[in-house]
């Protein structure tokens, strides 16, 4: 947590020509001196000290050595002294030559009058991390803090070290390319025997986003794995006016400044909100101190949004529909299972997470393509998860689906089934069984989050986060499993007949965020997902920034 401290710092891009040292003390006709001290910590007075004295503008990587004139050792008294020096700004950079010690002065003007220079106090030095990802790097590219000699190239790497920086605040690093400086970092904060870590250098702005699971947040115990976490950006916590209109210069790190994938659903700089999709590997249980790191401001940044990065095939995600109003939904998975609007009398409307899907309950619905015989085929008494965000307009005992793969394979909806009140309802049919149901009161005129689980003969029903239902009504009435339907949402491709005509049983109401996974998500899980998507979040923590 030291370095994080000391990561935001603006970059400011300048025009740079290095060139060649000329001799600063000319050892004659002028007769100003500078003089100091060494110290150690403790106090005492530090012989044995080399000390150096530096033009400001000085360039280790592209001009001549420093000369022995510029050089001098302290005394048995910690002194040092140079003679004959021409007017102008200079650095005085120190180390003890035993024990490697450090110190660094800066802005020390020459006139015509001798200068003291301030106590110099050795202390261990540090080293400064700098991650170049998204820079174009030559072997001759390097970084230098001006003023002093440390330097060092990048070899074409997109990390370069500076070691053995004294401790303080270092004014200046500069990153050179073809003689020019790309960018430039301003007070970088170095401490002893600690490593600060400057990540996207090109970028002006970081803030960290703070993620807790402890009791006054999420209240997840268990640690749970490649989650994807919505980051919500608003008027409050975000200055739009500082990223790119549509937001392609966002970036996330970890604490460790690797980066993490992310996929902006929704970007609206005229109405100042944004919502964003960060894969998190890990995030732990019951902590409120962990962090990731948001950077912004970089017009020449490219867009890294990936939505198949965040929602990882690999990890379960199967399909997934953000339902933000296109008339082909795209499914942000790699499978690319891409769903076709029918029947939509209206475009988008504000959902519980960017836009939402309005069904009209008479013949609006989404089928996605060639998902019969696809991964979200699921063997019977098989492991997967199927979740949704709805709004039912009202209460009206009218069978509503949500998502189905058929009739007579597994589904999700709004049933009046063998009662006057309407439930939600998360079935499979089993062969034998036929519909195995687990239900829950239906609610209207809000939104509701639903997480149906299966695994194996084990059958989940979760509503806003807490699990409702683990037992299932069995309804058999020797009927046989039928796996040839496509995914669809908002309402059946094929009509019900047994028991009843129910007809297509078309969703009145809003919905949004679908999802199926292969995988049968936890409680901590479904809860994390509710607490972070609803509204009100629970899991994210973005301080507004200083303006």
């Amino acid at each position: 947590m030291k370095s994080l401290l000391y990561s935001v710092i603006i970059i400011s891009l300048f025009s740079y020509s290095c060139v060649q040292l000329s001799p600063v003390v000319q050892g004659g006709g002028s007769e100003v001196e500078v003089v100091g001290t060494a110290y150690f910590e403790n106090g005492e007075e530090a012989s044995y000290t080399q000390v150096k004295l530096i033009p400001v503008d000085y360039d280790a990587a592209s001009m001549e050595s420093i000369p022995d004139s510029m050089l001098d050792t302290s005394d048995a008294h910690g002194r040092y002294s140079f003679r004959g020096v021409e007017p102008g700004s200079y650095n005085i950079q120190a180390v003890h030559l035993s024990k490697r010690t450090r110190f660094l002065l800066t802005g020390i003007t020459v006139s015509d009058d001798t200068v003291f220079a301030p106590s110099g106090i050795l202390h261990k030095p540090g080293s400064i991390r700098l991650l170049l990802p998204e820079t174009k790097i030559s072997s001759d590219d390097y970084v230098n803090i001006p003023g002093t000699d440390i330097a060092a190239f990048t070899k074409g790497e997109e990390e370069v070290i500076l070691d053995s920086v004294p401790a303080g605040i270092i004014p200046q690093i500069r990153y050179i390319n073809d003689g020019s400086v790309v960018f430039t970092k301003f007070n970088v904060t170095v401490l002893s025997d600690d490593t600060i870590t400057i990540a996207n250098p090109l970028w002006k702005y970081s803030h960290p986003v703070f993620l807790n699971t402890s009791r006054s947040g999420a209240d997840i115990k268990g640690d749970v794995y490649n989650f994807p976490v919505l980051v919500r950006l608003d008027k409050a916590n975000f200055d739009f006016s500082q990223a790119k209109p549509d937001g392609s210069d966002i970036r996330f790190t970890k604490s460790d400044y690797s980066t993490l994938e992310h996929e902006i659903e929704h970007w609206d700089q005229s109405s100042y909100q944004a919502e964003i999709w960060v894969r998190v590997d890990t995030l732990f249980g019951n902590d409120s101190l962990q962090w990731i790191m948001m950077y912004w401001g970089n017009e020449d940044a490219q867009d890294r949004s990936n939505a198949a990065a965040v929602f990882d095939t690999a990890s379960g995600f199967q399909g997934v529909w953000h339902l933000a109003g296109d008339q082909n939904e795209y499914d942000a998975t790699a499978n690319s299972y891409d769903g076709v609007a029918y029947g939509m009398a209206e475009e988008a409307v504000g959902g519980i997470i960017g836009k939402a899907r309005p069904f009209d309950g008479t013949s609006s619905y989404i089928k996605i393509p060639n998902t019969a015989n696809s991964k979200l085929n699921f063997p019977e008494n098989g492991t997967y998860s199927v979740s949704a965000w709805v709004n039912l307009d009202t209460l009206d005992l009218a069978y509503r689906t949500i998502i189905s793969k058929g009739y007579y394979q597994y589904y999700m909806r709004v049933t009046c089934m063998l009662t006057d009140k309407p439930l939600w309802e998360f079935v499979e049919f089993d062969q034998s069984l036929n519909w195995k149901s687990s239900t829950v009161p239906a609610t209207a005129k809000q939104w509701v989050y639903l997480t149906g689980v299966k695994k194996g003969s084990s059958q989940y029903l979760f509503c806003n986060g807490e699990l409702v239902d683990s037992v299932t009504t069995d309804y058999p009435n020797m009927l046989s499993r039928n796996t040839s339907s496509d995914i669809s949402i908002g309402g059946f491709l094929d009509e019900v007949t047994f028991p009843t005509a129910e007809g297509y049983c078309f969703f009145k109401g809003k919905i949004d965020e679908v999802r199926i996974q292969n995988t049968a998500c936890s409680e901590d899980w479904v809860r994390l997902c509710y607490v972070n998507q609803r509204s009100d979040n629970k899991l994210v923590v973005f301080n507004a920034i200083d303006k």
